[in-house]
């Protein structure tokens, strides 16, 4: 392996920027950007001005037949567009970093494991929640068992305020044809990969979501969801995109104490006994657990995308562990199919998903508003 990793970036749109400029300032040892792939004319222009040692490419076509130029790309475009740019990526063996989400169905983004195998390139997700300290810290928590058996996890995240103007920002936002869902396959993905990376695949989803609750559009902008587990653990997450000021607080409650992260401020209360232990006193029937509490230290917070840019060059230079693999886009991406499938039945529905009925009923959605025309597309 080379030194430098050539690295080419396909959209060039918020993400494909922020990309561009982190590897052109030399803030990512180890990556050199080598080739940009942007549609617009005049965008291109733009990317000539800024980047004039950088190669230009008009379409994925003219991308893919210099593949011989990069060694590496990151994907940045809409979400319809990743599984079947990475599946040409990987089939040339292109390495891979990956905007969220890793693609709209299990049934498409499903084929991407096998393929990745095959090819033997890497294949990463921009998952960069993974790299805040809060969170890494509750993993730690987590992992160590300090807080005993886990039994409830309650998640309010509606961080994110959307107006209507937003989702009128491009033709393929906030709509079944074009992002494939709203709420839960855009911004809840970072939720779900850290849920996941904590606690694990739940065994079945229950699901209230509302469509259309803030703005007049056909997808997801609320929804509340209780997540099941086999051993007992239950989840509930409530998630919106049209209400403000909103709220990113974490729960976790075990038989040893509980872990409270609001925003970036977490807290620790560990019982004196667990609840197990006080259980069977007969002098405890009226009386709490005394416990201590505690706001933990956290490191001081890095810039999120140039850490997981950093990552993904470790890996390819010194085989450092990815900080969210391929399988993690996968993961969260089957959360989400997951809460979209019970709440079109109404009914519980268990993990893994079923994949043809969710793409089904998936080109039901987006057939219907197709022939809607009051409905935004």
């Amino acid at each position: 392996m080379n030194k430098e990793i050539r690295t080419a970036i396909i959209g060039y749109g918020n993400m494909g920027r922020r990309y561009a400029a982190a590897i052109r300032s030399h803030a990512i040892d180890g990556l050199r950007l080598t080739g940009i792939c942007c549609r617009r004319d005049l965008v291109q222009q733009e990317i000539r001005r800024l980047y004039p040692e950088v190669s230009v490419y008009g379409d994925e076509a003219e991308l893919f037949s210099h593949s011989d130029s990069y060694d590496a790309l990151i994907i940045a475009t809409p979400h319809r567009e990743h599984v079947r740019l990475a599946e040409s990526a990987l089939l040339k063996g292109i390495h891979v970093l990956c905007e969220k989400p890793l693609g709209v169905s299990m049934l498409q983004a499903g084929r991407l494991t096998g393929i990745q195998r095959q090819s033997g390139a890497a294949f990463a997700m921009i998952f960069n929640w993974r790299t805040r300290p809060c969170y890494r810290r509750i993993k730690e928590i987590v992992e160590e068992g300090r807080l005993g058996r886990i039994s409830h996890v309650i998640w309010i995240a509606n961080l994110w305020y959307r107006t209507p103007a937003y989702h009128r920002l491009g033709p393929w936002r906030s709509s079944w044809r074009g992002e494939g869902g709203g709420l839960l396959i855009n911004q809840m993905q970072h939720i779900f990969d850290i849920w996941l990376w904590l606690f694990g695949m739940p065994d079945a989803v229950r699901a209230a979501v509302e469509f259309g609750k803030f703005s007049e559009i056909a997808v997801d902008d609320s929804a509340d969801l209780l997540f099941e587990y086999e051993n007992g653990l239950r989840g509930i997450c409530i998630t919106s995109s049209g209400e403000s000021p909103g709220s990113n607080h974490l729960e976790i409650h075990g038989s040893r104490g509980k872990l409270v992260a609001d925003q970036e401020t977490l807290k620790l209360y560990v019982n004196e006994v667990s609840t197990e232990e006080f259980a069977g006193r007969e002098d405890g029937a009226l009386t709490g657990i005394p416990f201590t509490e505690s706001e933990l230290d956290l490191p001081e917070t890095k810039e999120e995308y140039a850490a997981i840019l950093q990552n993904f060059a470790d890996h390819l230079l010194k085989g450092t562990a990815l900080t969210a693999p391929a399988s993690a886009g996968l993961a969260a991406l089957e959360m989400a199919n997951g809460a979209y499938l019970a709440a079109w039945l109404g009914r519980r529905v268990e993990y893994p998903v079923d994949r043809e009925l969710y793409e089904r009923l998936l080109k039901q959605k987006e057939n219907a508003q197709l022939h809607d025309e009051t409905m935004p597309v």
